[in-house]
């Protein structure tokens, strides 16, 4: 199926300072991180896939294997975060909370998502019968996991669409402001695609510890923790 009259072509996914250090999430063959990397960024990707993460590496690009819930990154420790059309395929949640542990204050992320409408387009458009399936289980699950937090079990729930009441929230928990949300093409009125710029803010009320130290984030973040399988520290007393 054809999705190029939906993409945003003018939105940038390497609008960062030079020399900034960049991690693409889900960085598949390494196309757009080779773009990062021409752009003059300090681009690493992290890719779920050994035999990929070796391509890319035989190619001379920087990858590591890794998911996008639990990334293998220090925490605060890179300045921009890249993540093409992930989200669908992870746990949305905990992904996003990983976006704000590894980056610095300030720091920048550029993400485009699935939004219903790629799916209704699958329901209506298919083709064939095994494609309008996959769009109305992706549209199912989706609805199940906004009412339960949880998936669908088997390949029923592997994909999710993003919507935007969810991701306020998650921006919301885990520090992130949107700064920039780009109008994109829609089918049966809802998006098909999702692109936001976002900006790692200084409001944590607690902290969080993860496998490479602490780091401070958004208010409810002891939920966070929980869904990330991280312990959460009692806060230290004031003055400390």
């Amino acid at each position: 199926m054809e999705w190029a009259n939906f993409v945003v072509r003018d939105f940038s996914f390497v609008e960062f300072a030079p020399g900034s250090r960049v991690v693409d999430v889900g960085c598949g063959a390494g196309e757009q991180l080779a773009d990062l990397r021409r752009a003059g960024l300090d681009a690493v990707g992290v890719e779920r896939s050994q035999s990929l993460v070796d391509e890319i590496n035989a190619r001379g690009l920087p990858a590591v294997r890794g998911i996008a819930e639990r990334l293998p990154l220090e925490s605060q420790s890179v300045d921009g975060v890249v993540c093409k059309v992930v989200l669908p395929y992870t746990d949305e949640r905990k992904a996003i909370a990983e976006w704000a542990r590894v980056l610095r204050p300030g720091g920048r992320v550029l993400a485009t998502y699935h939004g219903a409408g790629y799916y209704l387009r699958y329901v209506a458009k298919g083709p064939g019968l095994p494609l309008r399936v996959y769009g109305a289980r992706s549209l199912v699950n989706t609805w199940w996991y906004a009412l339960t937090d949880r998936r669908l079990p088997g390949f029923v729930g592997d994909t999710i669409y993003q919507s935007a009441r969810r991701l306020a929230e998650y921006y919301d928990e885990f520090g992130l402001a949107l700064e920039r949300a780009v109008p994109s093409p829609r089918y049966a009125g809802k998006p098909v695609f999702i692109y936001h710029e976002l900006r790692r803010v200084n409001r944590a009320r607690r902290r969080i510890a993860h496998a490479d130290g602490v780091v401070a984030v958004a208010p409810g973040v002891e939920r966070a923790a929980r869904a990330a399988d991280v312990p959460v520290p009692t806060p230290a007393p004031r003055g400390e």
